[in-house]
């Protein structure tokens, strides 16, 4: 009668792979015949270690011992020498380091391979990228095959050691030339590097483990984000390969275009159109910013290309305090096609306004130049 795998490792069932690792590591050292060849069931008990740590190391073996216990594993995990161990150089190499034995098989079957990162685009608004928001996003990638939970098959009784490579994944061999004898390993080609054959595969997943399909994900967007910079959720990309880790699902923002402003980092751009009657006596209008529709004021004589700043109407800075500006920036509009009327009211007002009314104090230095110079 088996003993228990847990108990010849001394831990609980929900002892994670490094518990299992470190607790056979010290039994391995303790248990190995050639340091115990007074205690005749020494190679036994290492036997019995070893057996228990390839199937709990293993989530996958794993998952079909806690589930049918070892009639599930019967004629696929414990093969060969030390349970799937062929020799004892495969032992050592996995817990020490290097051939301890000469004549070692080498590499073992295809390792754990984490998942694939996965990435998708979606488009916000530029209130949505300034206070931030949630959004569900829809993506297809290979996930778990919920059919066989990832094991390749609904028949645990199926999956068998492939007799191949007996377990290793790969296969030797040997070529003969004038410059001696090489040895190459490469991939079993009965199995594909698996180290292991599934008689009645998963309907759904082949035997792969892993299936297409959709899921739908919430998605945190952080106040400040900008056009362009990306989100990661961890663990959320495609499945991976032999109980290897998800990758990462990657969401790239896109900001889309505002009819009102303009984004420059944490500041925002407002063109504001104002008549020349209105620029030269003074008005009061009302500006969209961000927080909703404020009343500005701007004083008789505003020139052309005028600034007025509101500060902290601005962007949010992202994972910091505090708040970019809002930049109104006056353009004043000249009529076009007036009629005669309107050209002898123009004259007149220019007939009596003296050039002391046309101030140049917002001048730049290069156009009081010219100014000066008469050009």
């Amino acid at each position: 009668m088996k003993r228990d795998y847990y108990e010849v490792l001394g831990i609980p069932r929900d002892a994670d792979t490094l518990r299992v690792k470190k607790a056979y590591r010290a039994l391995a050292r303790q248990l190995h015949p050639d340091v115990n060849d007074h205690d005749p069931e020494a190679e036994q008990k290492f036997k019995e270690a070893t057996e228990a740590y390839e199937v709990l190391a293993d989530d996958e073996r794993r998952r079909i011992y806690d589930a049918y216990g070892h009639d599930g594993l019967r004629g696929g995990a414990q093969a060969g020498g030390f349970g799937g161990f062929t020799d004892l150089s495969d032992i050592f190499e996995s817990f020490f380091g290097g051939d301890i034995f000469a004549g070692g098989r080498g590499a073992r079957r295809s390792a754990a391979v984490r998942g694939d990162d996965v990435g998708l685009q979606i488009e916000i608004e530029l209130e949505d990228a300034a206070f931030g928001t949630n959004r569900e996003v829809e993506v297809e990638l290979l996930d778990t095959c919920g059919e066989c939970a990832g094991v390749g098959s609904t028949e645990a009784s199926s999956i068998h050691e492939c007799p191949e490579c007996g377990g290793a994944g790969s296969v030797r061999t040997v070529r003969r030339t004038a410059f001696g004898q090489f040895v190459q390993s490469g991939p079993c080609p009965n199995c594909r590097g698996e180290g292991r054959v599934i008689e009645e595969p998963c309907d759904t997943c082949h035997g792969q483990g892993r299936a297409y399909r959709t899921k739908t994900l919430a998605v945190d967007i952080p106040a400040g984000i900008s056009d362009g910079q990306r989100i990661r959720l961890n663990g959320q990309g495609a499945a991976g390969l032999r109980g290897g880790p998800p990758g990462d699902l990657y969401v790239q923002v896109a900001v889309a275009p505002h009819r009102h402003f303009t984004r420059q980092d944490d500041d925002v751009f407002y063109s504001l159109h104002l008549t020349m009657v209105q620029a030269a006596l003074g008005v009061k209008v009302t500006v969209p910013t961000l927080d909703g529709e404020e009343s500005v004021e701007f004083p008789p004589g505003t020139q052309p290309g005028e600034v007025k700043v509101l500060r902290a109407r601005g962007v949010p800075r992202l994972r910091r305090s505090g708040r970019g500006d809002q930049h109104i920036m006056v353009n004043v509009m000249i009529p076009r096609d007036l009629t005669g009327e309107q050209k002898d009211l123009l004259g007149e007002f220019d007939s009596c306004c003296g050039d002391e009314h046309y101030s140049r104090k917002h001048e730049g230095v290069f156009q009081r130049l010219k100014s000066f110079f008469g050009a």
